[in-house]
């Protein structure tokens, strides 16, 4: 009898995924490694360390929230099939990416691997994520899962590598790959390239885009956050991660509108 661990990219998803007929186990990932630092030899102390300054999030938090999911993947001997269901956006990919290398660097045999990651859905033509889907739309996916091989997380975990090295050179040296059956992981990376400061001012494109809605005299930050979801919904960034930027804006002196919440 077939056994499966689904792995869903955050609480928004298993909202509606708890009320479909799929079976199995679930491990909802929580973390947002696309934001923050990360390490190849150090990364939860890393993350957790990050977690906690940047969104106030405690040891315990962390650990109970996040690293208690991820301990998951070390145990998937009862299971035959394990199931990524993700998203086209860079907040997705990176994660996505992380999970696949920790897959490739297990010890032992691994279940069955399939991933659902759809970049757009009928009849949602401002689609956005798994979590704008309903328990009947989420089961409508099942049948257009792709089955990943070694050679596919082998690619993950060397994407991953470059990913942590942050170098954008070699990042566009790697753009030039075939990325087989992980498409949208390339336009993700595209997009992360433009978060690399850029002349003469250092800003990045996220930091250029928000000062552009902010100075089109937005100043009300939901519809900041609106605009910007509407232009760049490839980033996945929800309105925690772009409120830390506008205040690392503000405090670089590049806000002087006083911005309402």
């Amino acid at each position: 009898m077939n056994k499966t661990l689904h792995i869903l990219n955050g609480d928004a998803t298993w909202h509606s995924f708890k009320q479909t007929a799929l079976t199995g186990d679930v491990l909802v990932w929580r973390e947002i490694l696309s934001e923050g630092p990360v390490s190849t030899t150090e990364l939860w102390p890393t993350r957790a360390k990050w977690i906690s300054e940047t969104y106030g999030e405690n040891t315990t938090g962390y650990q109970q929230k996040v690293l208690a999911e991820i301990e998951k993947l070390n145990h998937l001997g009862p299971y035959n099939e394990l199931v990524l269901w993700f998203e086209y956006d860079l907040l997705c990919q990176i994660n996505l990416i992380c999970i696949l290398n920790i897959l490739h660097e297990s010890i032992g045999q691994l279940p069955s691997i399939y991933l659902i990651c759809p970049d757009h859905f009928d009849g949602m033509p401002n689609f956005k994520g798994l979590g704008e889907l309903n328990p009947e739309q989420l089961t409508s996916l099942w049948p257009s899962r792709t089955k990943l091989h070694q050679s596919d997380l082998t690619f993950a975990s060397e994407a991953w590598q470059c990913y942590v090295e942050n170098n954008p050179k070699q990042l566009e040296n790697f753009l030039h790959r075939d990325f087989g059956q992980l498409p949208l992981l390339k336009k993700a990376l595209q997009a992360h390239l433009l978060r690399f400061p850029q002349a003469p001012d250092g800003l990045n494109h996220i930091e250029k885009t928000l000062l552009e809605i902010v100075d089109s005299s937005k100043h009300a930050k939901p519809a900041i956050y609106q605009a910007f979801w509407e232009k760049e919904p490839i980033y996945g960034l929800a309105d925690l991660q772009l409120e830390h930027i506008l205040n690392q804006l503000q405090s670089k002196g590049k806000i002087t509108a006083t911005l309402t919440p």
